[in-house]
């Protein structure tokens, strides 16, 4: 028999097959909600399902009496009737755009014991569609056949369901869970919200799942948020969803998430759209104490007794600096019996250790790097900051990082997220310092012909993938190139290239050689035999344009394009002598 619950362990294993058996037959246990809230908007997307078994302690923990159940071979049953209580207790509670998230072993599923059909029939008899209902899987063991659950999956998708994947990162299959069955959302284990603020570790996991999650078209939902900062860093590393008891805690009936949550959440989206990018370490310091070298051990353990907030004292010999103490150091060398008679007298000197230095003006990303470059005991030290030779103070590994990641994140602002180039600002941006010194420099206007029909016809799926087979062919064209070609999204399926004179020849080689390809736009083949796509690539010499607006350079580059469309098939053409349009051409080409 496997073995109960610590606490439960306590019980005879007569007395706990009772108690489990007794909680089957008559229902007892109470069904609560939490909800999960929009980390965008604080709007509630669902609730989940949580079981609290009426039972003697300490079988009234959720932990202990599943696993009594198990040791009884009874998990399933528990399971199944939990799942049924949850969708008869709350599914006329939720308003009609609102998910109900249950919990599902994959033994379950498995098993037989739930089936699509009958669960269908069950949902909607209590006023829910199954297209509101996200199962939870859960990881009891670890999955051995992924191809049968696959297809298990497969069918209640089928039937209208939608799946999570719980606690990823936690499980020992997890992450194989969400590569092989593709959820819908992607539920962070609530240990990755342990010092999320600041432990770079976790950030990066989380930072690594959000990315992925995007890929495949999942969402994700940060669970055991409990605090501000926890909420704020999920924000900030890309989460969609939040539920914990920040948010709110598990009730009885639905409830909205907290006022407090909600201001968080603004509040942090604000932030993350606003937030200047620093340039600059000297933009970060914190002014910090300072001790000559020769300040004895026991003052120097006075100033952080003083100051509970206190991280570090900077040692100075003369205006140079000699090192740095931080209070866990310290705090280690005075500990113990001997530990304030030994060091108490030393000085500052013999009690730091070296002080990793940067200049004011070095960015965010080098000073990290130095920071991360130390050995393992050094790495979260504080990194002291000199304009000059001065000192200017301390700036926290921390505070980097997170410096680090708004660039990242004001860098990944400015790409399209499909294709992964420039969009319009940095599009602007590149023109205008074109226009300095535009000799020399062709401005090309690329996009795909009859891409509505095709778009409409295909589906978005395939859309997108021609959109990013032709931006690849683009880009793969530029990289032969003598002189950095500047190839931009300007969205759907336009783009824009600078390209030198010099390659302007190999660069439409380039392209004519892949687009001579039939299916070019469908690597996968999977669209039927009939279906074509052509594009259209039109320019002109920049140095004529650059003294136009950008508005009426691109209605003039439009124009150029229409000319090119009229051909037919895939088509490459250079204006010499384009006219800046009329102004009823500017309109014609913005109905275009």
């Amino acid at each position: 028999m496997p073995p109960l619950g610590p606490l439960a362990a306590t019980l005879s294993a007569a007395a706990a097959r009772r108690a489990v058996r007794h909680v089957l037959e008559t229902g007892a246990v109470r069904t609560l909600c939490q909800p999960i809230g929009s980390l965008s908007t604080g709007d509630i997307l669902g609730y989940e399902a949580l079981s609290r078994p009426e039972a003697p302690p300490p079988l009234d923990s959720p932990q202990e009496f599943l696993a009594a159940a198990s040791a009884c071979d009874l998990l399933e049953q528990v399971d199944h009737a939990w799942r049924l209580v949850a969708v008869a207790r709350l599914g006329q509670l939720l308003a009609h755009e609102q998910l109900l998230f249950i919990n599902c072993t994959p033994t379950a599923l498995i098993s037989g014991l739930l089936s699509p059909s009958s669960f269908q029939s069950i949902v909607r008899r209590h006023a829910l569609q199954p297209e509101r209902v996200v199962l939870e899987i859960t990881e009891e063991r670890a999955i051995s056949d992924f191809d049968q659950l696959r297809r298990i999956v497969s069918a209640f998708r089928t039937a209208g369901f939608l799946f999570a994947i719980d606690d990823a990162g936690a499980g020992p299959s997890s992450l194989q869970s969400i590569v092989e069955l593709r959820p819908d959302f992607i539920k962070l284990d609530r240990w990755l919200a342990r010092d999320i603020e600041f432990d770079r570790g976790r950030r990066s996991m989380v930072e690594a799942i959000c990315t992925f999650a995007r890929q495949v078209g999942a969402r994700v939902v940060a669970e055991g948020i409990e605090t501000r900062e926890q909420l704020t860093a999920f924000v900030e590393l890309g989460a969609d969803f939040g539920q914990g008891y920040f948010l709110g805690r598990p009730e009885p009936l639905p409830s909205p998430t907290s006022a407090e949550a909600r201001l968080a959440i603004h509040r942090a989206n604000r932030q993350r759209r606003d937030a200047p990018v620093v340039s600059r370490v000297g933009d970060l310091v914190t002014i910090t104490p300072t001790v000559s070298a020769h300040t004895p051990g026991a003052r120097l353990m006075d100033h952080f007794a003083r100051n509970r907030h206190l991280e570090a004292v900077v040692v100075l010999d003369g205006s140079r600096v000699d090192g740095i103490v931080t209070r866990g150091r310290i705090f280690e060398r005075m500990s113990g019996q001997f530990g304030l008679p030994l060091n108490g007298r030393r000085p500052a000197a013999e009690l730091c250790v070296p002080a990793t230095c940067v200049d004011a003006s070095a960015s965010p990303r080098t000073a990290a790097r130095a920071a991360l470059e130390r050995a393992a005991p050094f790495q979260q030290d504080p990194l002291v900051v000199l304009e000059g030779t001065q000192l200017a103070g301390i700036v926290r590994v921390h505070e980097l990082l997170q410096a680090v990641l708004a660039e990242e994140v004001a860098e990944a602002r400015n790409l399209n997220p499909l294709t992964g180039l420039p969009g319009n600002r940095r599009i602007k941006e590149h023109l205008e310092r074109l226009r300095n010194d535009p000799a020399g420099w062709y401005l090309l206007y690329a996009d795909l012909d009859r891409f509505k029909h095709f778009n409409d016809a295909c589906g978005f799926a395939h859309g997108d993938a021609a959109i990013y087979e032709f931006s690849r062919i683009l880009v793969d064209a530029a990289n032969a190139a003598r002189h950095d070609v500047f190839i931009g999204h300007v969205g759907g399926d336009d783009f824009i290239v600078a390209v030198h004179e010099d390659d302007l020849e190999p660069f439409r080689a380039a392209c004519y050689r892949v687009l001579s390809r039939p299916r070019w736009f469908d690597p996968d083949g999977k669209l039927p035999a009939d279906i074509t796509l052509t594009v259209s690539i039109a320019g002109c010499p920049f140095e004529r344009v650059a003294h136009l607006g950008y508005e009426e350079l691109a209605a003039i580059l439009a124009s150029a394009k229409r000319l090119v469309k009229h051909a037919g098939g895939n088509s490459f053409d250079i204006f010499e002598n384009l006219a800046p349009p009329s102004a009823a051409s500017r309109a014609d080409a913005e109905a275009a």
